[in-house]
């Protein structure tokens, strides 16, 4: 059975994008003929997604209308991130996580990727998969240490020099692995960590057996945190699904 539920984050202010998220959530910035939000639904539906959760918090109201007008039939379910001003992911999924049980996909919603990298991740089960491109990481980026493929540390602290690759904030958690990873999440999203990202919540458990990398190297992907990451979203990326990577 595909794994029908995901969990999107789309709550956060995007000030390093600024002028181009002034009036817009970072999520709704065009993307060629679709905005990044429409890719990822584009992407989620090619791999049997039927439900979604949607965090939101800045300019909110602009993304339930653009799910209304477009995807009026798509069962989404808002959850709304009051302190998104003053909260990072980690939080922002703890409050994805009291509606939602079972597996799910993970999606930030600032990644445009080309979907054979969901489809890359649908055929498994019972663990933890994150999508990792091996690469010379930067210092920003969320990173990754592995033994084999299992994941070791996690986060944005990690050495560049010595870590497997870049976490590209697109993962799949299901069966027993999902339940305990909620667990630390519920753990971990308490005062004083108000700022973590939710791979806080993976870095600190104990047993992370079960935790993959999934290597994703040379599908087309990239985080737009920054103007220079949109521009080569527009000019590399997008040209991708012009030529057949994303259907639809």
């Amino acid at each position: 059975m595909p794994t029908e539920h995901a969990v999107i984050l789309a709550a956060g202010r995007s000030s390093r994008l600024r002028p181009l998220t002034d009036d817009s959530p970072k999520c709704l910035l065009p993307m060629g003929p679709r905005t990044i939000l429409d890719w990822q639904l584009a992407a989620l539906a090619a791999v049997g997604v039927t439900q979604v959760v949607l965090v939101v918090g800045y300019q909110r109201n602009r993304i339930q209308a653009h799910i209304q007008e477009h995807y009026p039939q798509l069962p989404v379910r808002y959850v709304v991130n009051e302190q998104f001003a003053t909260t990072n992911t980690l939080f922002s999924l703890r409050l994805a996580l009291d509606v939602l049980t079972g597996d799910f996909y993970y999606l930030n919603a600032d990644v445009v990727f080309d979907d054979r990298i969901l489809r890359r991740l649908a055929p498994f089960h019972e663990g933890g998969f994150l999508a990792v491109d091996r690469k010379q990481c930067r210092e920003e980026e969320v990173k990754v240490m592995v033994d084999g493929q299992q994941v070791t540390a996690i986060g944005k602290h990690l050495d560049p020099a010595v870590s497997y690759g870049e976490f590209i904030g697109v993962a799949k958690f299901a069966g027993a692995f999902a339940e305990r990873f909620r667990a630390a999440v519920v753990r971990e999203a308490v005062a004083g960590n108000e700022m973590k990202f939710f791979e806080h919540a993976l870095d600190q458990m104990a047993d992370k057996q079960g935790l993959t990398a999934v290597d994703i190297t040379g599908l087309p992907c990239v985080e737009v945190d920054f103007p220079e990451d949109y521009e080569y979203a527009v000019r590399e990326v997008l040209r991708t699904f012009a030529l057949g990577g994303l259907d639809g």
